[in-house]
């Protein structure tokens, strides 16, 4: 086999690999997401925006150290922790201005449970998320 055949054949693995590590990192971040803006929204402590509002920072926080130690690690060289954050946040913010409002559309023009807009607002942001966080977040070559 050729060398570049197997050196695209070894990239296409560790982008693979990138893309699962993302996914779970990902969802742990989506179910701590859910699991505090339904929670503060049910037991009707927040309403359902700023309750979705407060599972997103803390979601931030799981997602970020995930994915900077875990699902990009091989690319930690290539810039420091606050450009990474800095560019992650960015990202973020994007996906949670996109999610709120799908949730704010929900609850304006549905009559459907609030927490079921909560969830199908957190479940459209992934793949987008993805895509960024690779191109411009954690971007740059593996280390050798």
């Amino acid at each position: 086999m050729p060398a570049e055949t197997r050196s695209l054949q070894s990239r296409a693995k560790a982008e693979a690999g990138t893309a699962i590590r993302f996914a779970i990192v990902g969802g742990l971040a989506t179910l701590t997401h859910a699991a505090v803006a339904v929670l503060l929204f049910e037991t009707d402590l927040l309403p359902a925006l700023i309750a979705n509002l407060a599972g997103f920072l803390v979601a931030f926080g799981v997602s970020f150290a995930g994915h900077h130690f875990w699902s990009f690690s091989a690319t930690r060289h290539n810039g420091g922790t606050g450009k990474r954050m800095r560019r992650f946040f960015i990202l973020a913010v994007t996906g949670f201005a996109l999610n709120s409002s799908v949730l704010a559309s929900w609850i304006g023009l549905t009559n459907w449970p609030e927490t079921l807009g909560i969830l199908f607002s957190i479940a459209i942001v992934p793949a987008l998320t993805f895509l960024g966080a690779r191109l411009w977040a954690f971007s740059g070559p593996a280390a050798p």
